[in-house]
């Protein structure tokens, strides 16, 4: 009881922050290994960067049945803004090595593949995009562990290295006392929700994942996994033929979880028009900033100003997608605005 007074007084003591989500800045970009600077490898890779970029931009790994896909992957370099060659060490046992292995980098034109995607009615997922809380055991040699930014058996860059071919970020506890107090490993090893999403209150995350990981013989891993979005709880099993196989997976699903969430469907895909009120705006940088984070915004392809007021701005945004709740909410994911209780057409300027 004293343990659980003491939390409670710990936690309420911290700061409580707006959902932190982030703003990918790399959706239109892929590097793929290369063997070497040929025409034929060139073209090749060429191919497998934009199948990679289409898989960030529409949420979905399965994109290669697309009729949108096929379209683009006919010709990729017609959409190549940007390209160079790097090498980088090879890695083995979470170590670098003295070898090198040749990696083509290419950055494709947004606005090209815009149009594209507007033409085919694919709506695409912006690049501001709900952040994920990991709460991840792995079990190995007997012991139990979190993974986290400082693992240095390498469990967190399998989960990682997904999460960034999807375009999904993620974030993780600091594991600090606070964290100690109100999560222990029995509480994300037997999958009990509640005291995980007490204590990621203080990180205020738009989505969680808690999971264990353990290994079931020589050659199999296993995970449970509980993911919550929306306060909604879901919960998955599966199997692989090692960590890496697990953790990769598991970010998939998260992806494909968030992207049934944030993505709109091809049946939503007409003009609408929203009106939206910003308050706390008192000069030009103020509105710029705004401004900028609407059109960076999801399947928005125009931004305008209805009226101005002392302090407030009323904008009219013109979204591909009938959805008027879905683009309300992904104005809420980010770190700009936050919404005035009782209104879902105004908002107020995050400081």
């Amino acid at each position: 009881m004293l343990k659980k007074i003491l939390l409670i007084v710990l936690l309420s003591t911290l700061s409580w922050s707006c959902p932190r989500a982030a703003v990918i800045s790399n959706l239109y970009e892929a590097e793929v290994a290369v063997e070497d600077q040929s025409q034929e490898s060139y073209q090749d890779a060429l191919t497998r960067a934009l199948h990679a970029v289409l898989v960030k931009l529409t949420g979905e790994r399965d994109v290669q049945g697309r009729q949108v896909t096929a379209y683009l992957l006919n010709n990729p370099q017609l959409y190549v803004q940007q390209y160079k060659y790097r090498n980088k060490a090879v890695q083995e046992k979470d170590r670098l090595t003295l070898k090198n292995e040749l990696y083509l980098w290419v950055r494709f034109n947004e606005a090209a593949l815009t149009r594209v995607f507007r033409d085919y009615q694919v709506p695409v997922w912006g690049n501001v995009r709900p952040n994920t809380l990991i709460w991840v055991l792995v079990e190995s040699d007997g012991k139990r562990q979190f993974i986290s930014l400082e693992d240095e058996q390498g469990f967190t860059g399998f989960l990682e290295d997904r999460a960034r071919q999807r375009g999904v970020p993620l974030s993780y506890p600091l594991f600090d006392e606070a964290d100690r107090a109100a999560v222990e490993q029995a509480d994300v090893w037997g999958g009990f929700v509640e005291p995980v999403k007490w204590a990621s209150r203080r990180y205020n995350p738009n989505a969680i994942l808690m999971g264990s990981v353990f290994q079931v013989s020589a050659r199999e891993w296993a995970g449970r996994w509980t993911a919550i979005v929306d306060d909604r709880s879901f919960n998955w099993t599966q199997s692989g033929e090692g960590v890496s196989q697990v953790l990769s997976e598991a970010a998939d699903y998260l992806a494909d979880l968030l992207a049934d969430r944030y993505v709109q469907s091809a049946s939503d895909l007409q003009d609408t028009l929203i009106e939206v009120t910003v308050n706390d705006i008192y000069n030009y940088e103020q509105h710029a900033r705004v401004l900028k984070y609407f059109r960076s915004l999801s399947n928005v392809s125009e931004v305008n100003i209805k009226s101005l007021q002392p302090g407030s701005v009323t904008f009219t945004i013109v979204t591909a997608g009938s959805d008027e709740q879905g683009i309300r909410q992904t104005v809420q994911l980010g770190r700009t605005l936050e919404p005035i209780a009782g209104r879902n057409d105004l908002y107020r300027l995050i400081r």
